[in-house]
């Protein structure tokens, strides 16, 4: 019986002494500081491997208000910081941010960044912290070739020619990943709306009174009396997205002719940047237009030109535009002499986009 019980009393010293070996263990992986840094982050301005002139920006919050002198971001291939700096990181060519948060002055600290992988901030004597979120931002730091990698901020109380010591705050290990960029790609079609509808008002200062109800496909003037006019006014809206915006032309099939090949004139003399006074009279027919496009004012109020069988330009754009909008005049004029018929021709109108 008593050599029994001597067995189970070594096993029991033996399990003891197990338990204690492995909570010791555990203590000392977790009391590397006098603080915990909490919340603390390092963001990748560019995550892309090997990637050059990236930002690392460093959150964290201090656990307290103890005074700190150094603090240091430092960088590593183990998760347990014991390896090497990651392969092709180079925080040498690192360029300090400006820092906030915490109670900090940016101008209190410099950046030391002469061992590679360790970027190392550094002030003349010991700063107070508050107990709220710093900011550091570095920049043109060249990413690890690595997938993953690994880093710890500490800061300490004490700093002696480059030297840091007396921790005050650390951070649990931080693990970061670089990854590739994916391509992504778009098609754009170009485009152009173009559409027409009726004004009812008059263009450019004409000053005309009972205009013509227009539509889409028809400018009726009606029945005209010799010696009188008619008109109608056009709202023209064009978008396009042509980087070089567009331009808006007008011109006609032909003179207004009848079946007889009867024909009423056009305004003489105007263009569409240099415009003329409206020529018809009771004795002497006319057909004109205004309008008030970009770039085309016709040169002041109330100015005209005639119609042709080619394109005059009467608005125009550089730069892609949406929803940009015209007005255009049609007039004509019938003389005390004009042969009476039917007369007709075809306005036409065309937006050309630049790409």
């Amino acid at each position: 019986m008593k050599k029994i019980i001597g067995k189970v009393l070594s096993i029991a010293v033996i399990l003891s002494i197990l338990s204690t070996s492995s909570l010791t263990n555990f203590i000392v992986g977790q009391t590397y500081a006098a603080g915990l840094l909490s919340t603390a982050s390092i963001q990748l301005g560019d995550p892309r491997p090997s990637q050059s002139g990236v930002t690392y920006t460093a959150l964290f919050t201090p656990s307290g208000t103890a005074g700190i002198q150094c603090m240091n971001i430092v960088f590593n291939t183990m998760p347990d910081m014991s390896g090497g700096v990651p392969a092709v990181l180079l925080s040498t060519s690192a360029v300090k941010g400006t820092i906030s948060g915490g109670g900090l002055t940016d101008g209190n600290w410099t950046l030391y960044n002469t061992n590679n992988g360790t970027l190392q901030y550094e002030s003349a004597s010991a700063r107070t912290t508050s107990a709220t979120a710093v900011t550091i931002p570095t920049t043109t730091i060249t990413n690890t070739s690595a997938a993953t990698f690994y880093a710890q901020i500490t800061t300490y109380s004490s700093l002696s020619t480059h030297t840091c010591s007396t921790i005050v705050d650390q951070s649990n290990v931080i693990a970061l990943t670089t990854l590739g960029g994916y391509t992504t790609t778009v098609t754009v079609q170009p485009t152009l709306s173009f559409s027409v509808a009726d004004y009812g008002s008059p263009v450019n200062g004409s000053g005309d009174s009972n205009p013509k109800t227009t539509t889409v496909s028809t400018i009726p003037f009606g029945t005209v009396a010799a010696g009188a006019t008619s008109w109608g006014s056009q709202t023209l809206t064009v978008s396009t997205n042509g980087s070089h915006g567009y331009t808006l032309y007008t011109r006609y099939s032909n003179q207004m002719i009848d079946p007889n090949s009867d024909t009423i004139r056009d305004q003489a003399t105007g263009t569409p940047t240099s415009g003329a006074a409206f020529d018809g009279s009771s004795s002497q027919s006319s057909l004109a237009f205004t309008a008030d496009g970009n770039g085309y004012n016709f040169g002041g109020t109330d100015k005209w030109a005639g119609l042709s069988t080619t394109n005059n330009a009467i608005a125009a754009r550089a730069a892609a535009i949406n929803s940009d909008v015209t007005h255009i005049e049609l007039k004509v004029q019938i003389s005390n002499t004009q042969p009476p018929g039917l007369y007709s021709t075809v306005i036409a109108y065309t937006a050309t986009p630049s790409y």
